[in-house]
């Protein structure tokens, strides 16, 4: 077979097929440039969009730890709940003021939420839902706040609750009430009989011979009026922790021992049983002011007196501590303080409810200033005064003081 060449106008032919294929390669690769550019820019654009949320994150978890930083450093509890009313935060103040997670929902806390689940819409950031709440946690009374949390927009984000122990609060204003029946009690009493002793006298005449009982009686209670002055007087100065002692050596037997005779009426009318027990009386000697010593002492006596039930039993003892304490007990086999009262049964005018084994609730009189007293008395000598009891089982005081040289 023979092979002849190409003729012209197939060459040409040939050249204009591969310009034309030519011509569309070069449109392919265009178009794919164009392509893979666009296709780049997407992607940078992508990253670096990726990048701005990475530093938006970074900044936003910043900014939580160091809120969550503040609101755990601050004083006051807060609480935090989403909008679900599941719990978010806590900080170290509302742990160690409720004692934990737990006790948050086993008390009237964990429900506040409910109360106020249907507000989804806020007029701003940060709404008040209802007026300060009291509850009581862990005999604690807890003051608590509760406000809802929203965006920009008003939709709800969540509720913070900020709590702090008002129990202090709550009780002063009891206490005040409470002094107001009591001194008024008090008073009522000495000034009846002072009335009434007075107006039989003036009916005497000048010329009647004066009853020596009825001045008796009328100087006794007047006795009562200028020991109330002087003790609210006392307490005056004993709050202003200004109290001054004297600085002399006392034999404590002898101390002791006129305190307890002081009281003999007022145990013999309550139908006790008094004792006193020094441990190696020549020993025992203090330092410090006979007056108020005697003052502290009989406040204790007369706790336990108010206390135990008639029949019951009062020993007062005294012994050396250490080298350089001696250590004083008042026990006595009364009613017992309750668990409740016992952290506040030496807070000025505190009067708790004590209650007989029966059930029975004693209210004796008195302004219920003595353990406060007792216990600055001993402060001021440079001692202590502590308390163990338990309902029902009678109480301990022990008064400690540092021993004369």
């Amino acid at each position: 077979m023979t092979n002849y060449p190409p003729d012209a106008q197939e060459i040409s032919s040939e050249i204009q097929r591969v310009n034309r294929l030519g011509t569309a390669s070069e449109k392919l690769f265009s178009r794919l440039y164009k392509g893979l550019g666009k296709r780049n820019q997407a992607a940078q654009a992508l990253e670096e969009q990726t990048r701005k949320l990475e530093r938006l994150l970074v900044q936003r978890d910043l900014e939580v730890e160091r809120l969550n930083g503040i609101l755990a450093s601050i004083d006051e509890g807060v609480i935090m709940q989403d909008d679900e009313g599941r719990l978010v935060f806590m900080n170290n103040a509302a742990r160690a003021l409720l004692g934990g997670i737990k006790s948050f929902w086993q008390s009237e806390l964990g429900t506040l939420f409910n109360n106020y689940r249907e507000i989804v819409a806020l007029d701003a950031e940060v709404s008040p839902l209802s007026e300060p709440t009291r509850v009581q946690v862990n005999n604690r009374i807890i003051g608590a706040q509760l406000a809802a949390v929203a965006d920009e927009a008003g939709s709800r984000l969540g509720t913070i609750i900020v709590v702090r122990d008002v129990t202090r609060d709550v009780l002063s204003e009891r206490l005040k009430d409470q002094f107001i029946t009591a001194i008024s009690h008090e008073l009522r009493t000495p000034m009846a009989v002072i009335k009434g002793v007075s107006e039989v006298v003036l009916e005497q005449g000048d010329d009647g011979k004066p009853n020596r009982r009825l001045l008796e009686t009328l100087s006794r209670n007047v006795d009562i009026l200028d020991r109330m002055i002087i003790e609210l007087l006392d307490l005056s100065e004993l709050s202003s922790d200004s109290i001054e002692v004297r600085d002399d050596e006392l034999s404590l037997e002898e101390l002791l021992w006129n305190t307890v005779n002081g009281l003999t009426p007022e145990t013999k009318r309550a139908g006790l049983d008094v004792s006193v027990m020094v441990r190696d009386a020549s020993a025992l000697a203090v330092r410090g002011d006979a007056a108020r010593l005697r003052w502290a002492l009989g406040h204790l006596l007369q706790n336990s007196v108010r206390y135990t039930e008639s029949g019951g039993h009062i020993v007062v003892t005294a012994s050396r501590n250490d080298d350089e304490h001696i250590a004083i007990q008042v026990v006595d086999t009364g009613v017992g303080i309750s668990e409740r009262d016992l952290p506040h049964v030496f807070e000025r005018f505190y009067r708790g409810e004590p209650r007989t084994p029966a059930g029975k609730l004693l209210d004796p009189r008195g302004l219920g200033q003595g353990l406060f007293i007792a216990r600055k008395v001993a402060e001021a000598h440079g001692g202590y005064l502590t308390v163990r009891s338990d309902p029902g089982q009678g109480s301990i005081f022990t008064l400690v003081l540092p021993a004369a040289a």
